[in-house]
């Protein structure tokens, strides 16, 4: 371990800890990234009480399961809420169940939402500190026409407010652009029925896209690219998604990965000090959360985007903390202009959207190369 990194064990509760709900999803779609967040969060703790806590006190995370109704996930919250239990939110989850959390956390405690959105949240004391769809998306369909000669999409997402709100801010976005979006098709989450996706799959042919959009999450995109590729559609049509990480290349397979496009803050590849520092923690960390491994050998996965902002999340929630633990007055200020480091590079945070740079990756096999950046 190197000097001074941060010794990862079991935090014992006591009244002066800095409590904050982790609101990380275990099931559906989403649940495949859940314990790499976990041991994300997990290593951005140690980190922070390594260096004399939040206002003096150590991080303790009270464990929130972010899948399933959002409305049962917002319930959860308030009773923690209602009972004192919590100091904060933050976690990586979907979009329907931060607009739910919103509306019970709003001016009550802060709460920072990791994952990459939609835009335009505005409830108070709500930071969201991932990629909006202007600096993520629109810039890479740019990067593509020009790179790759591709002008015209095909959205498949699933039907819920970030694909949907995603979708209506990149066709705003490519407006006299010359590059044009063709049809879209959005299904459930969780879609499991084979003749579903062959459905979407002939649509997408029959609409002559140069390439597909993917807005599906977690396992709905590892079951979407396998159709892809057994279908062969990958040798005319190009993929890219703004929401696959490494976790989802690995599991959707070297067969199912040709010709797929990656955009993002973060990837694993990328050749930083901090990037590589990132990563070793986070091996570091996968292990002794999840109890696998010998010592001298990680069994931990690439992190993927979904953990390092995550990690990033917990980060800037301890950051914006004065003398005391952060307060809704603290988050209130830094919506309005606020900055920090990650493992991808500085992000700037003003009047709520947070301005990340963005690389693409293109998928190898089951690895993601990164070819260029975007932003």
């Amino acid at each position: 371990m190197p000097d001074g990194a941060p010794v990862l064990e079991p935090r014992a509760s006591c009244p002066k800890d800095f409590r904050v709900a982790l609101v990380l999803p275990r099931r559906g779609p989403a649940g495949m990234f859940g314990l790499e967040c976990h041991a994300a969060a997990e290593l951005a703790a140690a980190e922070i009480d390594a260096a004399g806590g939040v206002a003096g006190r150590t991080v303790e995370f009270v464990h929130v399961d972010g899948s399933g109704d959002p409305a049962a996930v917002a319930a959860t919250i308030g009773a923690l809420l209602e009972s004192a239990s919590i100091d904060a939110v933050t976690g990586w989850h979907l979009s329907n169940a931060r607009q739910a959390i919103a509306k019970v956390v709003g001016g009550h405690v802060p709460y920072v939402y990791a994952a990459a959105y939609e835009g335009g949240e505005r409830s108070d004391g709500v930071l969201c500190s991932g990629e909006v769809p202007g600096d993520q998306i629109v810039a890479s369909l740019h990067w593509l026409r020009t790179e790759e000669r591709l002008s015209q999409w095909f959205i498949v997402g699933n039907d819920y407010v970030w694909p949907r709100g995603t979708a209506a801010a990149t066709r705003v976005g490519l407006r006299d652009t010359g590059i044009e979006i063709l049809g879209e098709r959005f299904l459930p989450l969780d879609t499991h029925d084979p003749a579903c996706w062959d459905r979407v799959l002939n649509e997408i042919v029959r609409s002559g896209a140069h390439g597909v959009i993917s807005l599906l999450v977690g396992s709905d995109a590892v079951r979407f690219n396998r159709a892809f590729g057994d279908k062969g559609l990958d040798a005319a049509i190009t993929r890219f998604s703004p929401f696959t990480d490494e976790t989802v290349i690995l599991a959707s397979g070297a067969e199912a990965t040709a010709n797929l496009f990656v955009s993002a803050g973060w990837f694993a590849g990328l050749d930083s000090a901090s990037a590589a520092e990132f990563t070793a923690g986070f091996g570091r960390a996968f292990d002794l959360v999840n109890g696998i491994g010998p010592a001298d050998e990680s069994a931990a996965p690439p992190p993927g985007t979904m953990a390092e902002t995550t990690y990033s999340g917990v980060h800037l929630l301890a950051g914006i903390a004065g003398t005391s633990v952060p307060t809704v007055e603290d988050a209130r200020r830094a919506f309005g202009k606020w900055g920090w480091d990650s493992p991808h590079g500085p992000v700037d945070l003003h009047r709520g959207s947070a301005r990340h740079p963005v690389h693409m990756a293109k998928a190898r096999g089951v690895e993601l190369d990164v070819v260029a950046r975007v932003r």
